[in-house]
């Protein structure tokens, strides 16, 4: 049996719970027996039809402090995954699991406790910065000398991990992973785009955005650097806290009718917008933003992927842009020269959309996956 924690009930939204699914799903097709527990109750919306869920899932009752931190609360569930002798997989970051995996080796010294590290937080100033980093110096402190296996999601994660002290011989990369159906999907949008006209330059170039609008998420800087061009539209999907703020952001630069909010849309309409896009981008400005696994989707459909080169964030490394535009890094000022140079040169966007799709079947796609799968996670 296998126990696996996650702070969010997957499979959701973000790339943490699609990696616990994923995980769950390979458990259950290797006939293992499996629980993935979340701190959040199971949320019917977050469904999707084209992941499964073939495994059981369950919740600990928690308590929410502040906006963000989970801690889970006296519960006969939690008494039994503090007790068991089972397997733990815990995914970080969330404190409240990693006192839980704590806890868990005290009452059971003998356990195979593994980490998934996700990502390195990025502390702000301030008190709430303190808490973080104070929390993520337990956290490498527990890697280092309180689990047998730290699985992470890039060879930059991994490298991370070395520099603060975590044993190489713990240390094993998986990448994230599309669902088999979703692979099948996006697959056959990378045909139909294949056989489109090429894009001529009196088009606009489309920019698309897939996340939350959140702070490090940066979907202000994309939107400056539309104003800052003639030769492209965004498309904007997801929702959050910033999502007036940024429509007014457009408004204000007058780049409103370029600049298209649609809020959360369902998977086929995703699908269609991907299908019709040149470039995704991920402006992200921190390492809370550590993989991006919508970038497998983009790349998986033969849309290229833009993001920043930033420490401790393994996000460049996966759509490997800067290679085929040969920059040595991507930083948030050469935002605007890229969109411009893709733009204006067809055979290059051409060129980066065949790289995408070929990197993803190279390293990304399932039976890369699943045997790696195999090698890590025996």
């Amino acid at each position: 049996m296998i126990i696996q924690l996650v702070r969010e009930c997957p499979p959701g939204h973000g790339g943490v719970e699609r990696v616990a699914h994923e995980l769950a799903v390979a458990w259950h097709a290797q006939g293992k027996l499996s629980a993935t527990i979340s701190l959040q109750p199971y949320d019917p919306s977050a469904d999707d039809p084209s992941l499964p869920v073939l495994y059981r899932r369950s919740y600990l009752p928690s308590i929410k402090l502040g906006r963000q931190l989970l801690l889970p609360l006296p519960s006969r569930r939690l008494w039994a995954v503090l007790t068991s002798s089972d397997e733990l997989h815990v995914h970080l970051p969330c404190p409240g699991l990693l006192a839980v995996s704590v806890f868990a080796r005290l009452m059971q010294p003998g356990r195979t406790i593994r980490l998934h590290w996700h990502a390195f937080l990025q502390a702000p100033r301030g008190p709430q910065g303190w808490l973080i980093g104070f929390y993520q110096l337990l956290a490498l402190r527990w890697a280092t000398y309180g689990v047998q296996v730290v699985v992470t999601t890039s060879p930059v994660l991994a490298e991370a991990l070395f520099e603060e002290g975590v044993p190489r011989i713990k240390v094993f990369v998986l990448p994230c992973c599309l669902g088999e159906l979703q692979e099948q999907l996006y697959g056959q949008i990378a045909e139909q785009r294949r056989h489109r006209q090429m894009r001529s330059q009196q088009q606009h170039l489309r920019l698309i955005f897939i996340g939350r609008l959140d702070s490090y998420k940066r979907v202000d800087w994309l939107i400056e650097a539309c104003a800052a061009l003639i030769t492209a539209e965004l498309h904007v999907i997801g929702d959050g806290s910033l999502r007036m703020q940024l429509e007014f952001q457009a408004q204000a630069l007058g780049i409103d009718k370029a600049v298209v909010f649609h809020g959360r849309v369902s998977e086929q309409e995703k699908l269609v917008l991907l299908r019709d896009s040149d470039l995704l981008v991920l402006p992200a400005d921190s390492s809370n933003e550590a993989f991006g696994i919508v970038q497998l989707e983009a790349m998986a459909c033969g849309v290229p992927a833009l993001a920043f080169d930033f420490p401790r964030s393994g996000i460049a490394w996966v759509s490997h842009l800067k290679q085929v535009l040969t920059l040595p890094c991507l930083k948030r000022q050469d935002l605007v020269a890229v969109i411009d140079k893709l733009a204006n040169d067809s055979l290059l966007l051409d060129h980066a959309s065949e790289a995408a799709e070929q990197r993803y079947i190279r390293v990304f796609s399932r039976a890369v996956w699943q045997a790696r799968f195999a090698e890590v996670l025996p």
